[in-house]
């Protein structure tokens, strides 16, 4: 086995990871909406020109009682961000875009060209391929800002049901979250499911010699950051490329359809991994890691090979304990020490697992299954280097 082969296979193994833990926080809402409706992208960039000039809690409520049919682009997304004028209401929004994120594009991304021959597909993938065993070894150590902002869909009951659990079963007490209650649910396994924002942090990560490393949190007075939410993720910035190369093999990578990138047409294909061959791993808590059976999409740079989108989605686990699972991470360029990278700008990842305690709880209709989202950015990139200096005129001691 080459020594590539070997860097490829413990870059996989050391972690593209989705790991759940337990959180919580109660809300209540008032008087009930309207019934939800599915939108386009479209569609709500109209509904949100409507809402100006409304209260901003009124806003959030108004977002999240809509379902997109379609997936918002970044480029979208910060626009509309930028002009609503209340917090509650960009993370509503925020909440419900990343839940469309695994959707198709509307049909204006969508470029109407041929799809390629049987050669062309070849060398797409060859260069994607070279390109991934070129990247990750070249790649400079560096560090990035990472800053998460959680979500749950779930119940008032359940979250405080889940903070009572874990005073019981923590030796410390278990911490209170901060929340913003934002509105009912569409994409839900019932009517009484709500957004609730669970908070934002950053983390310095360090990616040295391969490794990824996340550091204390900046401004944290060197003490490790202390994650209290739901669900965090691990290996967006070499194990989800290494995780391709070892997984799957070019005549498993069907061509499926053309995306309109910002700077061209994206090549857009499909793969599935078994799960006896799986290097994507699940754990829950102090339960046993899962490697389950997965599929996805890569969108890839026809003419050099980069990677610029790649997602991933599981169907149940072997347990049963998580329904479904999924990540995306989208790339883009990024300076680095003036030198131009393709490298993670931003992710999203979201589990739909079963809820343990939910029927031993007799206070409320059982909900079995909730919802745990997460929105990742990465920025602040630039190089890590030692530093020295010498100071004219010190005296030896």
């Amino acid at each position: 086995m080459s020594r590539m082969r070997e860097l490829l296979e413990r870059w996989a193994c050391a972690g593209l990871c989705l790991l759940l833990a337990a959180a919580s926080t109660p809300a209540i809402f008032g008087a009930p909406l309207p019934a939800a409706k599915d939108v386009t992208v479209d569609q709500l960039e109209q509904l949100l020109k409507q809402m100006r000039g409304q209260g901003d809690v009124k806003v959030a409520r108004q977002i999240t009682n809509i379902k997109l049919t379609e997936r918002v682009s970044l480029a979208r997304l910060a626009q509309w961000e930028a002009e609503l004028a209340g917090e509650r209401s960009r993370q509503a929004l925020m909440a419900v875009a990343d839940a469309s994120a695994f959707l198709a594009p509307p049909a204006a991304d969508t470029p109407k060209l041929p799809p390629p021959d049987a050669d062309t597909l070849q060398q797409i993938l060859t260069r994607c391929m070279d390109y991934v065993k070129q990247r990750l070894p070249r790649l400079p150590d560096y560090f990035a800002l990472r800053t998460t902002t959680a979500f749950a869909i779930t119940t008032a009951d359940r979250l405080e049901s889940m903070q009572d659990a874990n005073e019981l079963f923590q030796k410390k007490h278990a911490p209170k979250l901060n929340y913003n209650a934002l509105g009912p649910a569409k994409s839900s396994d019932s009517p009484e499911q709500q957004y609730f924002w669970l908070g934002s942090y950053a983390q310095e990560v360090t990616y040295h010699g391969q490794d990824e490393v996340v550091n204390t949190a900046p401004g944290a007075n060197g003490r490790q950051h202390e994650s209290p939410y739901v669900l965090t993720t691990s290996g967006e910035f070499g194990s989800v490329l290494s995780v391709i190369l070892v997984d799957v093999s070019q005549d498993q990578m069907v061509w499926d359809h053309w995306e309109q990138g910002s700077r061209g047409p994206l090549a857009v294909f499909h793969y599935s991994v078994p799960a006896e061959r799986s290097h994507f791993w699940l754990h829950y808590a102090n339960e046993r890691s899962e490697h389950p059976a997965y599929h996805g999409e890569v969108a890839i740079d026809p003419e050099s090979g980069a990677i610029w989108r790649i997602t991933l989605l599981t169907g149940g686990s072997e347990s049963g304990f998580f329904a479904e699972s999924s990540l995306v991470v989208d790339f883009a360029p990024t300076e680095i020490a003036e030198a131009r990278y393709i490298c993670p700008v931003h992710s999203v990842a979201m589990i739909r697992y079963f809820d343990t305690f939910e029927y031993a709880n007799t206070a409320h209709t059982p909900v079995p299954f909730q919802i745990s989202l997460n929105d990742v950015m990465f920025t602040n990139y630039h190089q890590f280097r030692s530093e020295s200096h010498i100071l004219s005129g010190a005296s030896a001691p």
